[in-house]
């Protein structure tokens, strides 16, 4: 069930939250390493994890009250208009790494330019979160 009721949180939580997303990244860079065996779907789950938290930080720092859900578009379109992110809308393509692609394996090939144009992503929006919340 989603929580569709917006929240407004506490600004201070913001730098938790950009460090949350910034360890979240690079718990998927570490699994994107040769000598490490995880799933490309677990990296891009956490590629995308880092972005939603990264935009959720920038909506905090910004008080903007926002509904706890995955979707990065909900995300997105609650963002100030001068805080557009790294990516845009096109961030939304990461959503389904949050939810089904999590519980699949082998249903559709997820290619190493995938995994890191995920992690390229990810990375831009989180330093434009740092960046936002100083």
């Amino acid at each position: 069930m989603v929580d569709e009721k917006k929240r407004l949180f506490k600004k201070e939580y913001a730098k938790e939250l950009v460090a949350i997303a910034r360890g979240d990244l690079k718990s998927a860079m570490f699994l994107n390493q040769p000598q490490a065996e995880g799933r490309p779907e677990n990296i891009v789950f956490l590629a995308q994890q880092s972005v939603e938290k990264a935009l959720k930080a920038v909506l905090v720092h910004s008080q903007v009250s926002f509904p706890l859900v995955h979707d990065l578009g909900v995300l997105v379109a609650l963002m100030p208009e001068d805080l557009e992110p790294p990516g845009g809308f096109k961030l939304s393509e990461l959503n389904p790494y949050a939810t089904i692609r999590r519980y699949e394996e082998g249903v559709s090939e997820l290619g190493k330019e995938e995994v890191e144009a995920s992690l390229q992503a990810a990375e831009a929006v989180v330093l434009w979160a740092e960046k936002n919340i100083q």
